[in-house]
């Protein structure tokens, strides 16, 4: 059994991640992850989730505020650059909390990371991870994290919304690399949550932190410049690639608790194990099924719009505070809502 913890893309609204992971290891105190996705502000996260650094995720996310994450600037004075927003805070902090030392504790625990980015040159997802046998798909590619340096380059481009926040040349510093020049940005532009990753390095339960609600969130407001305009248009295409992200594993998975239920209906009726199974097993043609078998899939996700903006790149300690107070109740509902059967993982 492989457990997973996959976080979804958000800016500020990561504060809500925080809170909920927080509360499930209260609530669950065994609980633990062998493998970690993470997109956008998700990549800032997971990664100390999987060395057990709560405490400074809570203090990271409850000590922002305007300017020490990204500075706003005058849009007209940027339109020679590769950005809106200078994005050297955010850089300088991961700098600073994403130490050597906290990377190799990473590499110690034997825990496997997957890093979501999107490349600009080949318009390619691009899963960074450290698990030498995560293969890539017709959906994205995948290349391996070197060091400690290559492992912060990467947390900020997945963490850089395009436009807003600078492109990032996260191969810069890797000698003889074909694809040293390469731009990366924040993988939600192709990937929101990255479920999909955590089923493909065999999780069979995974547990996915949704940073927006399940309906649309209704802004009752004009928007009558450039600036909110491409706010906006920006936070409605992160939704859509956010459904469609659901829509897919979702899918998946009904189709292995069908073959499953099948399965067991045929051994009920008397057909050998091994004779169902042949059934099942198409030699020549890869399948999707293949020895799968059904997942527990756990999603906790706001009921109500967490704020902090379009694209969470509003920066408060308050608002951040009660986004985390937010995780802790509803990881508290999640708790209450399961059943004991549910519970095989305590």
């Amino acid at each position: 059994m492989k457990r997973a913890l996959v976080i979804s893309g958000g800016g500020s609204k990561g504060a809500y991640a925080v809170g909920v992971v927080r509360q499930l290891r209260q609530l669950f105190p065994t609980l633990d992850y062998d493998i970690v996705v993470g997109t956008s502000t998700g990549s800032l996260i997971v990664p100390m989730v999987a060395i057990g650094e709560l405490d400074l995720l809570e203090q990271i996310y409850t000590t922002q505020e305007e300017g020490t994450i990204v500075r706003k600037l005058r849009l007209g004075d940027r339109l020679a650059t590769d950005s809106i927003f200078d994005a050297n805070p955010l850089w300088e902090l991961i700098n600073q909390q994403f130490t050597d030392a906290r990377y190799d504790a990473l590499v110690a625990s034997g825990k496997k990371i997957y890093i979501n980015t999107t490349c600009l040159q080949t318009e390619e997802l691009v899963v960074f991870n450290n698990d030498p046998a995560f293969a890539a798909t017709d959906g994205y590619a995948v290349r391996s994290i070197v060091n400690a340096n290559h492992f912060r380059r990467i947390i900020m481009a997945s963490a850089c919304q395009p436009v807003f926040m600078p492109t990032m040349q996260v191969n810069k510093d890797l000698p003889n690399n074909p694809e040293k020049n390469f731009q990366y940005v924040d993988g939600g532009v192709r990937e929101y949550a990255g479920i999909e990753m955590a089923i493909n390095a065999g999780a069979t339960e995974i547990f996915t932190i949704l940073l927006s609600t399940e309906t649309a969130e209704v802004e009752n407001k004009q928007y009558n410049d450039i600036f909110s305009l491409l706010e906006r248009t920006i936070d409605i295409f992160t939704t859509d690639v956010g459904k469609n992200d659901l829509i897919v594993p979702g899918q998946y998975n009904e189709a292995l608790k069908y073959i499953d239920a099948v399965k067991r209906k045929m051994i009920a009726d008397g057909v050998s194990r091994d004779k169902v199974n042949s059934y099942f097993t198409i030699r020549g043609r890869e399948s999707p099924f293949e020895d799968k078998v059904p997942l527990k899939l756990f999603t906790i996700r706001p009921s109500q719009p967490l704020g902090g903006g379009p694209g969470g790149l509003t920066f408060t300690s308050a608002g951040m505070r009660t986004m985390i107070n937010t995780g802790i109740a509803d990881s508290n509902s999640f708790r209450v809502g399961l059943k004991d059967s549910e519970i095989t993982w305590v």
